[in-house]
């Protein structure tokens, strides 16, 4: 039976789509897809690849309910996404800036992208996956994602003139080139997969186009590639951490390590006994002990994690004893479900999208998590649809609706808020905001009836 919930759940997940592709409206640039994408990886490849694991660890009717919580809820998701309720939220509100100031983009942006270079150097040298970093170094170590915000923000400029493929875009795409390979230098997966999916939003939105079907597939071929480099040279023993070190492991790397660093490989295939391996540490077994563990054995964190929405801004110079919200009640559920014995100082893996909602409060938890996750998204994407000719919708958008794919890998599904976006996005981004609402109002001939063919006013000239 748990099989085929599994099977069901792809079976959805490909009606929709099936469904979107045969569709005159579908848009690549909807964040549902990138949901699905992930819902797809953690929820039905991990749990074909590991079923014998999980199986033999959590049992037959543990594994059931688990595969049967991520079809109504996945279902459940859908419903919510496609209603009305996302549009008529967007409607109401605030309207963006119709202009674009390139006097600002050429002051803010190069300080975001020398900033980004700075702390990707600091990492770099220090190593970005040392065991020992502190919570301070780890969000200083999260600010190289700016150069990412700069590159766009140039981008935008230099495709919303006569010639795109001046030297500002040319710039924009020599800078967005350097993020993604020092992302992947650096060992992680999820930027340089951002860096790729923001690029192809921004080159194409900012023309009010859509890539074709053959873009859209070396789009996904680029980002299973840089995310498999990044997880590869992450953790090879043979090959210097160094830009000459990435080159040759690149040279050297088997393309069948792919399918490995995708989760697409079953339980036998491993070294060793089956009672030997263990999958706990993956998304899908993660969320597995939290249906195993919580309530049962460890206490609900009813959504005690999401404080760190706030909590996370607020300087420990100010709270010096400032807790990190939900990790007591994160680490009381491993440590009661765990395979193995662990610690108080247990710092380990993510436990997906339903795993976390499991955490803060079961089934109804769910329910109420990814109908807020559904709105968000939809309200974001008809925001953006609603002003897509304009220059500073453009940016946003591009710099947001890959985040619809960290909500399912992740400790919780508002992490991506605070572990980067919260600090390194929203800031520069509202105060372009502010700059060209300023400008606008300036700016004589900015109404509504100047804005009708989406052309910028006088205010993009700075």
């Amino acid at each position: 039976m748990s099989d085929l919930y599994v099977y069901a759940t792809a079976a959805v997940i490909l009606t929709v789509v099936v469904v979107g592709i045969f569709r005159k409206s579908f848009d690549p640039f909807a964040p549902h897809w990138l949901f699905l994408a992930g819902y797809l990886q953690v929820y039905v490849v991990q749990a074909i690849s590991y079923r014998d694991y999980a199986l033999r660890v959590r049992g037959s009717d543990l594994v059931a309910a688990a595969n049967l919580r991520a079809l109504w809820a996945l279902l459940w998701f859908l419903l919510v996404y496609f209603s009305a309720v996302g549009r008529w939220l967007a409607a109401r509100l605030p309207r963006p800036p119709k202009g674009w100031s390139t006097s600002a983009v050429s002051v803010v942006s190069p300080v975001l992208i020398l900033w980004g270079l700075f702390c990707a150097g600091l990492m770099l040298r220090s190593g970005s996956q040392a065991d020992d970093q502190s919570p301070e170094a780890a969000l200083f170590g999260s600010f190289p994602v700016v150069m990412l915000v700069g590159s766009i923000l140039i981008l935008v400029t230099g495709r919303n003139r006569e010639r795109s493929f001046g030297p500002i875009t040319l710039t924009a795409i020599g800078l967005l080139i350097c993020y993604v390979m020092i992302w992947m230098i650096n060992g992680r997966r999820t930027p340089p997969l951002f860096g790729v999916l923001a690029s192809v939003c921004a080159f194409y939105v900012t023309k009010g186009k859509r890539p074709s079907k053959p873009v859209l597939a070396l789009t996904a071929v680029a980002g299973i590639f840089v995310v498999s480099f990044a997880i590869g040279f992450r953790g090879n023993h043979e090959y210097e951490h160094s830009l000459s070190g990435f080159v040759n492991f690149v040279t050297d790397f088997r393309v069948e390590s792919v399918l490995k660093n995708l989760n697409v490989e079953m339980d036998q295939d491993q070294a060793g006994p089956p009672e030997s391996i263990s999958r706990e540490t993956e998304e899908y077994g993660g969320f597995l002990l939290m249906m195993d563990t919580v309530p049962e054995k460890a206490d609900y964190d009813y959504g005690l994690s999401y404080m760190r929405l706030i909590s996370t801004y607020i300087p420990r110079i100010v709270w010096r004893d400032k807790p990190l919200f939900g990790r007591e009640q994160w680490i009381a559920a491993w440590i009661a479900g765990s395979e193995f014995k662990r610690g108080p100082d247990f710092t380990g893996p993510a436990i997906s999208l339903l795993g976390a909602t499991q955490l803060n409060g079961g089934a109804t938890a769910t329910l109420i998590v990814l109908g807020i996750l559904a709105l968000l998204l939809r309200t974001g994407y008809e925001y953006f649809r609603r002003y897509e000719s304009f220059p500073w919708v453009q940016a946003w958008w591009a710099l947001t609706y890959y985040n619809s794919w960290l909500m399912i890998a992740t400790d919780d599904p508002f992490v991506w808020f605070y572990y980067v976006y919260g600090h390194t996005v929203v800031p520069p981004m509202a105060l372009f905001f502010l700059i060209n609402r300023f400008a606008e109002r300036r700016a004589p001939g900015t109404g509504e009836a100047a804005w009708g063919n989406g052309a910028w006013p006088v205010a993009h000239a700075g």
